[in-house]
């Protein structure tokens, strides 16, 4: 993308998740004109106001409420400039949601607290499979608001599908494994696995990624002497307190408890 404005501009929150870039743009002023090379998912924290062209030659004026989606498709012609600008969330993904037609200014009360619960993971660092799954929800409301027909997803994930993601996770349990990774292995986007999932089993894949990560954790703190940072290493939780904070909130307690019933046993 070629930047025109001569201001100076803050650092970016940008994230590259597989095949996904996303990026938290400053509420600066800008103008800038490219062509898209992967569909764009964009979710607008500010209202904006300025001049834009998409998908021609013709500029007009522009106008987006705070806390609505957009999207441009890939090959997508675009000019912009803003003298206020906004905070502005975009997703570069590899996914056609909306076909070939742009859309802007949908509001939608399902996506704006995902939104704004991503740009919080995006400016503190969080954990990249919680990035990666709230990007999915935006998706997937776009995906909604885009289709009231929506294909049978649960279909595509049989028995064989099932054991061949669970396989995966297991084998890469203690790495950085993500939702892209185990689409990739099916040959699906993203966006099309997590719904598939999410219909077949009753719970995202980065629940169920996190739900394997404790029982492993469980097990391996029942059964050795090992610290709990290596645990958790082992397990691939980003760190001790990472583990014991995803232990408090989805079991009751924390990893020490655990130490501590052995001991007394």
């Amino acid at each position: 993308m070629a930047q025109l404005s001569a201001l100076p501009i803050p650092a970016i929150p940008r994230v590259r998740l597989g095949a996904w870039q996303i990026e938290l743009l400053p509420p600066a002023g800008y103008c800038t004109q490219y062509v898209a090379s992967s569909g764009i998912l964009g979710f607008a924290f500010d209202p904006q106001f300025g001049e834009h062209a998409l998908g021609s030659d013709r500029r007009q004026a522009f106008q987006v409420r705070a806390n609505s989606l957009a999207w441009l498709p890939a090959g997508c012609d675009v000019y912009s400039r803003s003298e206020g600008g906004g905070e502005y969330l975009r997703i570069m993904l590899d996914a056609d949601l909306g076909g070939e037609r742009c859309m802007r200014d949908v509001l939608d009360n399902e996506a704006n607290p995902i939104g704004w619960r991503l740009r919080r993971a995006l400016i503190k660092g969080g954990d990249c499979l919680e990035v990666e799954d709230l990007a999915l929800g935006l998706v997937q409301r776009l995906q909604t608001i885009c289709s009231s027909e929506s294909p049978s997803y649960r279909s595509w994930m049989t028995p064989n599908r099932l054991r061949k993601v669970d396989e995966l996770i297991e084998e890469r349990l203690s790495d950085g494994l993500l939702v892209a990774d185990l689409a990739s292995a099916l040959n699906l986007s993203v966006g099309f696995f997590a719904r598939a999932f999410r219909e077949a089993t009753g719970r995202s894949p980065r629940d169920h990624i996190i739900a394997r990560r404790l029982a492993r954790a469980r097990v391996l703190i029942e059964a050795n002497d090992a610290s709990l940072a290596i645990i958790a290493s082992k397990c691939g939780f980003a760190s001790h307190a990472h583990m014991s904070n995803l232990f408090r909130h989805r079991l009751g307690f924390v990893p020490s408890d655990l130490k501590v019933g052995q001991a007394s046993g």
